[in-house]
């Protein structure tokens, strides 16, 4: 199975450069929660590296970035007409972090800035609802966070999936061919931790992202239901 990733953060060479840190820890986590029939092909849409069409993969995922939906940018404009082609023709889309509210926004929900501040670190919150493919079941979940925008108003037929008092649209489905998250079950330790010191966070949201690193995550889990995800649409 062919999984095509949307890597959406911008090539920056006078600086560390996430867009590329970003798709090598992608291609070690893909490499670890999906078996040997599936492969990954990057796309660092930023520098109009783009599919040709939606055929092109058997389902997609929307990564991370830096930018915000409501950014003037031509790239985001044409991912966000990317999610809704992906929705009209129900062609499996995952969107992760910026992601997740990429398909928000382009579907008709809403994008706001957190009027609680920065999510940083290692944040847990609870799963309302399970879908088939959500196995191992869980009732709280915790995985990397590093957003000052969330998702305030969910798309028509979204299904909330999970939530927090800190966010309460960490996770929705449309139908069986749309699955979002704000959480980044990709994020390894290491990349949180450069991410944080690259953030503009005050001295005490730092330092409670830090100390929040050593809790464990369920990034294991949530790659887990990615995949059954995919394979869910192929019986």
């Amino acid at each position: 199975m062919k999984i095509g990733l949307l890597n959406a953060y911008a090539y920056n060479p006078d600086a560390d450069d996430f867009q590329q840190t970003y798709g090598a820890m992608f291609q070690r986590f893909f490499a670890e929660h999906f078996p040997s029939d599936f492969s990954l092909y990057e796309y660092n849409v930023t520098q109009r590296h783009w599919p040709n069409s939606l055929q092109e993969c058997d389902g997609w995922i929307i990564g991370a970035s830096q930018h915000g939906v409501h950014d003037k940018n031509s790239w985001i404009t044409k991912l966000m007409e990317f999610a809704c082609a992906c929705h009209f023709n129900q062609h499996p889309l995952i969107g992760i972090g910026f992601g997740h509210q990429v398909i928000a926004h382009a579907l008709g929900g809403e994008v706001n800035r957190s009027r609680k501040g920065w999510g940083a670190g290692v944040h847990d919150f609870k799963v309302r609802q399970q879908k088939p493919w959500m196995t191992p079941e869980l009732t709280n979940c915790l995985l990397y966070f590093g957003h000052k925008y969330q998702v305030d108003m969910l798309p028509d037929k979204a299904t909330l999936l999970a939530g927090s008092c800190f966010c309460l649209h960490q996770m929705f489905a449309i139908g069986d061919h749309i699955f979002a998250l704000q959480g980044h079950p990709e994020y390894d330790g290491s990349f949180m931790q450069v991410w944080l010191d690259h953030s503009k966070l005050t001295k005490e949201q730092y330092k409670q992202a830090v100390a929040s690193l050593d809790q464990s995550t369920h990034s294991k889990a949530v790659g887990g239901w990615m995949r059954q995800f995919f394979t869910a649409g192929q019986g």
